[in-house]
């Protein structure tokens, strides 16, 4: 959760949906208020910030600081009374998406970060594996902030709170353009928002050639010039956006059926989302 103070605007931040954008257009353009957030944690600002950008861990019985955006609001509410009365004192909102493509962008980064499985496919066999390993998990949970989860949270969970709508405002995650000129109409200022990161995957031919090339760019290619690569690599034709395939992958009977289910209320939040910006005309977004 963000807090621009200056404009009265809240921003809540939902894993895999594009908050990282969002958040560098805020805190460059407006600031953003960590003052709530230290005090409910008992630091000062300064001793807040630092934890925060630096990624020391932020002690708290619940959480540190791997996850502080990501906690939903029964969390927030219920451990941060100070930051929940600046979140409800300000105009708020937030990005949904097809829960589904979310449900598959998660795999990925749970596969990546404690598997060391980057370089695949969403038809690779190791991805319905793990989705029925994660339904496993999910099955029978209401709001949760454990780490190695935390991008399966249903995003319903912080948009609405006993069965309450809190958040203001939602935009589908595609729509960058509605929400730069909806911040227009809320701050006066032209604020430009970058289109959230399209997850990448290998084309089928070129899958058996990426430990190598990987091998090859960490052992002879200096961090600067990999750096400096990586992007160009990425866009490369031996890519393509991954989200594309997404609808023709079948995980299975069970694990589509649990999603359905447990992601149904995200699905309708994310209906909504799209009907309203496809409802007001342009001139009044």
């Amino acid at each position: 959760m963000l807090i621009c103070e200056n404009i009265n605007l809240a921003f809540v931040q939902i894993p895999k949906n594009g908050s990282r954008a969002i958040k560098r257009t805020l805190t460059k353009n407006f600031g953003v208020n960590y003052r709530p957030m230290a005090e409910d944690i008992g630091w000062t600002v300064e001793q807040f910030i630092q934890a925060y950008d630096s990624r020391i861990e932020i002690r708290h019985p619940l959480i540190d600081s791997s996850n502080f955006d990501h906690l939903t609001l029964p969390f927030w509410k219920e451990y941060f009374p100070r930051t929940w009365q600046a979140f409800v004192g300000a105009q708020s909102f937030a990005l949904v998406r097809d829960p589904r493509d979310r449900f598959f962008s998660a795999l990925f980064q749970r596969l990546g970060q404690y598997s060391g499985k980057r370089a695949i496919r969403a038809d690779d066999p190791i991805v319905r594996e793990e989705a029925l390993r994660v339904c496993d998990w999910l099955d029978g949970r209401g709001s949760f902030i454990e780490k190695e989860y935390i991008h399966f949270t249903r995003q319903i969970d912080y948009i609405e709170l006993d069965g309450e709508q809190v958040v203001n405002v939602v935009f589908p995650l595609d729509r960058s353009d509605v929400v730069a000129r909806w911040l227009r109409d809320q701050t006066d200022q032209q604020v430009p928002v970058s289109p959230a990161h399209a997850r990448r995957e290998p084309k089928k031919w070129a899958q058996p050639m990426m430990p190598t090339a990987r091998f090859i760019g960490r052992k002879f290619l200096p961090s600067a010039l990999r750096k400096f690569a990586y992007p160009f690599w990425r866009n490369s034709g031996i890519f393509d956006d991954a989200a594309k395939r997404y609808a023709s992958v079948d995980l299975g009977v069970d694990a589509e059926a649990f999603i359905g289910a447990f992601y149904a209320a995200d699905a309708a939040i994310f209906a909504k989302a799209c009907e309203r910006v496809q409802a007001i005309p342009e001139q009044n977004l």
